[in-house]
């Protein structure tokens, strides 16, 4: 295959219905170091469907709610650290989330909101004077 350590390739056909009905396919190659004893076809299956289980759930949010796409600066270091503050955020969001009693008490915009009102308390948490917001 001309790839080093590479022991399999398989075939994957995403197929999605369209409205209208009308289908669209979209096909991807699974490239693997797994034997097929270590990993049959329903096996990379189930590894790819969990590898889009983590996509959807924290790159999306970090996409979508953080805006880490949109974000301009292109200095390593600088990156590093607006990406280490957008996962700190979100894991406080989700921490803040669960204490929350009513479902629209818990939306991102409910919690930039509260956050922007209190941003000497979310700069005191990220330089880790306070344990919680």
């Amino acid at each position: 295959m001309g790839f080093p350590h590479v022991l399999q390739l398989a075939r994957l056909d995403r197929i999605r219905v369209l409205k209208g009905g009308k289908q669209e396919v979209e096909t991807v190659w699974l490239i693997t170091s797994l034997s097929p004893e270590q990993a049959n076809g329903a096996r990379l299956l189930e590894l790819a469907r969990q590898y889009w289980c983590i996509e959807n759930a924290l790159h999306y949010r970090l996409d979508v709610s953080a805006g880490e796409d949109r974000c301009r600066v292109r200095h390593p270091v600088a990156t590093t650290v607006l990406g280490l503050l957008r996962r700190a955020m979100q894991g406080e969001y989700r921490a803040w989330a669960r204490r929350q009693t009513k479902a629209r008490e818990r939306t991102c915009p409910a919690f930039r909101e509260k956050m922007s009102r209190r941003i000497n308390g979310v700069i005191r948490y990220l330089t880790g004077q306070v344990g919680q917001l």
